[in-house]
C-alpha cells in the first residue's frame, strides 16, 4: 500500500464506523510509542470507542505518571479477542509489533501512524511522515482531523511522545511543528516543569548506577570522532537494574567534545546482545543497524546481534570508523 502523509476520507470514515479498536505500539517501548499510544487511546475513547491498548513488552516505569498507563495490556491479554479495527502507532514494521502482530492482522481493517521513513506500509491505511519529529506529531494532526480537542491528559501524553523523541526539543529532528504543538499543549494545561522533570531528569537508583558502569567503559577512538560504551550482564546484576534502566545512557557518549558517532552495547541476562547507535547530522547510523537486521532513524537506531558482546563491539567499531572516514 502506498504511504500517505494525509488522512484520506475512507480512513476517517472507517475510524468513525468502528466500535472496538485495538491500539498497538512497538516492543521495547520508548516515550514516543507510549505517549502516542495513550494520546490515541484517549482520543478514540472520547469518541465513544471501546479501546484496548497493548504492547508486546512491559511499559517502563519512567512513564507511570501518564494517565491510563496502567491500562496498557500485554499481548497475552489479546488471546481470543476480535476487534473491528486495529491501529498501530510509532511502529515501523510488523516485526517491531512483537506478539501483538497476530491480533493486529486478524482485524478486518488495519491502520497505522508513523514517522520512520523506511516504513514499508504494512497496513491498509498508512500515514507515514518521515519528516515528522515524532509519531506524536502525526497523532496530533489526526486529533485535529477528527475534531477532538486537547485536554490536560492528552497534552501530557503528547508531550511525552514529542519531547522524548526530540531529546527535549534539542535534537536536529526537532521541527517548527513540534514547538507549535508544545504551545498548544501548554494552553491545554500541560504541567511542563513536572512532566519535564519526570521524563528527563529523574532516575531510579539502578539507572544511576548503570550509567556509572557505562561511563567507566567509555572508549573514544577514530581521532576522537567515535565513542563506545558497554554494559555487561554482570553490570545489570550488580546494579539490580532492568533493561528499562538504560534510558538515554547512549547519549552521554555523543556529548563528548569532538565525538560524532557512538554506540552503546548491552549484554542481557538472557544472553541477548543489543546495541543503540547515535550520531550527529550528516552521519547515517541507521545504515549500520540495517546491516544486522535493525533499523531506526539516521541519527538514532538500534539492533540485535547473534554473537558475543566483544564480537559485536569489534564489528561496530569498524563500522563507525568507516562511517566517519567516508565523510572526511
Amino acid at each position: 500500500m502506498e504511504k500517505r502523509n494525509e488522512f484520506p476520507h475512507e480512513m476517517l470514515s472507517a475510524l468513525n464506523n468502528a466500535n472496538s479498536i485495538l491500539l498497538c505500539c512497538h516492543i521495547s517501548p520508548d516515550g514516543d510509542a507510549v505517549g502516542s499510544l495513550l494520546a490515541m487511546g484517549l482520543t478514540l475513547r472520547s469518541l465513544g470507542k471501546q479501546v484496548t491498548m497493548a504492547c508486546g513488552d512491559p511499559v517502563p516505569r519512567q512513564f507511570a505518571f501518564l494517565p491510563c498507563e496502567r491500562e496498557i495490556v500485554n499481548a497475552d491479554a489479546l488471546s481470543g479477542k476480535r476487534f473491528d479495527l486495529a491501529f498501530a502507532v510509532d511502529t515501523a514494521t510488523l516485526e517491531r509489533m512483537g506478539a501483538c502482530a497476530e491480533a493486529f492482522l486478524q482485524a478486518p481493517v488495519t491502520m497505522q501512524l508513523d514517522h520512520h521513513g523506511d516504513n514499508p506500509g504494512y497496513a491498509q491505511y498508512n500515514v507515514v511522515d518521515g519528516k515528522a519529529a515524532a509519531a506524536g506529531c502525526v497523532v496530533r494532526r489526526l486529533m485535529k482531523a477528527l475534531n477532538v480537542p486537547l485536554n490536560k491528559e492528552t497534552a501530557a501524553c503528547l508531550y511525552c511522545a514529542i519531547s522524548t523523541d526530540t531529546g527535549n526539543f534539542m535534537q536536529p529532528n526537532t521541527t517548527a511543528e513540534a514547538f507549535a504543538i508544545l504551545a498548544e499543549l501548554m494552553e491545554a494545561g500541560l504541567n511542563l516543569d513536572e512532566a519535564a522533570r519526570q521524563l528527563h531528569l529523574l532516575r531510579e537508583e539502578p539507572s544511576a548506577r548503570l550509567l556509572g558502569c557505562a561511563l567507566k567503559s567509555l572508549k573514544v577512538f577514530g581521532n576522537g570522532k567515535c565513542a563506545s560504551m558497554r554494559i555487561t550482564a554482570r553490570d545489570y546484576r550488580d546494579c539490580c537494574a532492568l533493561p528499562e534502566h538504560n534510558t538515554a545512557i547512549v547519549n552521554y557518549a555523543l556529548n563528548v567534545v569532538g565525538v560524532e558517532a557512538v554506540f552503546l552495547a548491552e549484554e542481557r541476562e538472557s544472553g541477548e546482545v543489543k546495541a543503540s547507535l547515535r550520531s550527529l547530522p550528516g552521519l547515517d547510523v541507521a545504515a549500520i543497524a540495517r546491516k544486522y537486521g535493525g533499523g531506526g532513524h539516521k541519527q538514532a537506531s538500534g539492533m540485535r546481534y547473534p554473537g558475543s558482546l566483544d564480537e559485536m563491539c569489534g564489528r561496530l567499531e569498524r563500522d563507525l570508523l568507516q562511517l566517519v572516514g567516508e565523510r572526511e
